[in-house]
């Protein structure tokens, strides 16, 4: 087959790898990635969970840079092959030809950087979008200085500005034992962990690691509170069973229980999807070469191998297309554990914490449904976002009913703080399975960006003089 314009949206390890094998195979590829990330995206917590806390030096755009570039030698090898790398650059869309959009013709993928809008052809996507920090409510996590594991690496390892001293870490997952190493490695203290079951998450490996180092591990606790009135101070953790309580200095909390794939764009793109209970999340189906429901987009999972690699590049080369199956990865179950820590925060938290920061709804509103507060009392009625159907194969539950219904997820952060949060909550909730809960939709722009940059400014004189005309036009062509 003749070299092919392939796309791949995440220079993660895993990007990156197929970037060069890619281009190593001939084709034409453009890697994408929206790190290094100017302060004012960043404030909106995307990709990851930054919190309010973020240091000034990020203002330093070339530094940062360097210290991006620096921190990941897979991306400079690819920057050295001759791969075209757009880095601080938003793919905010995907379009194609379809039942709704006819004169698209070639697939084009909208990409927006600081210097403008593209909208790139290609042949093929790759989707290698990473994961994202996943942050259950408590009292006090709008205060600066709670912050994402993911983000807190991005901040220690990448940009390098991370000015914490004392950091509490909630949760003991893989993710965890990475942040704890980070922070040890420069030296910064981590004032302790936080479990609410009785072992060490990650395994017997890491819970050697982490008593060899030291690092005070508060089992059969959560947070209640972060305590401080303008940025982090101190910390207050509860029993599950509400009898004790006490209170940890620290000037920094990182929420480090799991992190879950970004799949805004494979969802919004309409490929095929199927609920992953090791992953805790809806995810892509794909075939074993990688590729999804829908024609030559494919899906490399975070954790994918070299053998996934290899049957994807074939495939995109000419092999013949395979059937789907589900992943074989072999993962812990993120799932239980996030539900594990739900429970445990609902239980000892209560109904009135603040669920959806951009809202302001509570645990309790939510749960009970009601509606938004601006409605009025008048406007209150008992509601059920259940799905009555006979088809045994039907969600029985809509997360964007539930949207709609209570306004969680429909702030200006585009649900990235309490989507998660608020679809487990409503697992325990109604007593359902998580895949009985059709998620909630994506659309795009996938990142919020400034219209300006995306708008077409080009439009002929005859566009401009003869818009109004055309729904009738169209009526009764």
């Amino acid at each position: 087959m003749s070299p092919r314009t392939v796309v791949v949206l995440g220079a993660s390890g895993v990007g990156c790898r197929f970037a060069l094998a890619a281009n190593a195979a001939g084709h034409r590829v453009t890697l994408v990635d929206e790190h290094p990330q100017a302060l004012k995206d960043m404030s909106i917590d995307a990709p990851y969970f930054y919190g309010a806390g973020l240091p000034a030096a990020l203002n330093n755009a070339n530094a940062i840079a360097q210290s991006f570039l620096e921190a990941n030698p897979e991306l400079m090898e690819c920057l050295e092959s001759g791969i075209d790398v757009r880095l601080s650059t938003i793919l905010w869309g995907a379009f194609r030809n379809g039942e709704n959009s006819i004169h698209i013709g070639t697939p084009k993928a909208g990409l927006v950087s600081r210097e403008g809008n593209e909208l790139l052809d290609h042949d093929v996507l790759v989707i290698a979008s990473g994961v994202r920090d996943f942050v259950p409510s408590f009292l006090g996590w709008e205060l600066p200085g709670v912050f994402g594991a993911k983000a807190g690496l991005a901040l220690l390892d990448y940009y390098g500005v991370f000015e914490g001293e004392r950091v509490l870490i909630l949760g003991t997952s893989d993710i965890a034992l990475r942040l704890m190493r980070s922070l040890r490695s420069k030296q910064i203290t981590v004032a302790g962990v936080v479990e609410p079951g009785s072992s060490i998450a990650a395994g017997p490996e890491a819970a050697a690691w982490i008593e060899g180092e030291g690092i005070p591990v508060h089992f059969g606790k959560v947070i209640a509170s972060a305590k401080g009135k303008v940025a982090v101070e101190g910390a207050r953790l509860v029993t599950l069973d509400g009898t004790g309580s006490e209170e940890i200095a620290c000037d920094s909390i990182a929420v480090a229980v799991a992190t879950l794939p970004n799949v805004e764009l494979p969802a919004a793109m309409g490929c095929g999807m199927r609920f992953s209970t090791e992953l805790a999340s809806w995810v892509p189906e794909v075939s074993i070469q990688g590729e999804t429901s829908v024609d030559d987009v494919f899906y490399l999972a975070p954790k994918a191998d070299e053998a996934m690699i290899e049957a994807m590049l074939a495939r995109i080369s000419g092999a013949a297309r395979a059937e789907w199956q589900p992943s074989s990865l072999t993962l812990a179950d993120a799932s239980s554990y996030i539900q594990q820590w739900i429970k445990s925060l609902h239980q000892t938290g209560g109904p009135d914490v603040i669920m959806c920061q951009c809202e302001s709804v509570t645990r309790g509103e939510f749960c009970h449904l009601e509606p938004p507060k601006y409605l009025g009392q008048g406007m209150r009625t008992s509601q059920t976002p259940t799905n009555q159907t006979d088809n045994p194969h039907a969600p029985r539950l809509d997360q964007d009913l539930v949207k709609r219904m209570t306004r969680v997820g429909m702030g200006h952060c585009q649900g990235k703080r309490c989507r998660d949060e608020a679809a487990f909550t409503l697992v325990q909730r109604f007593g359902i399975d998580a895949e009985d809960i059709r998620p909630g939709s994506y659309r795009f722009p996938l990142r919020p960006v400034d219209l300006s940059l995306i708008a077409d400014d080009d439009e002929t004189d005859d566009i401009r003089l003869n818009w109004q005309m055309w729904p009738y036009e169209t009526r009764n062509a």
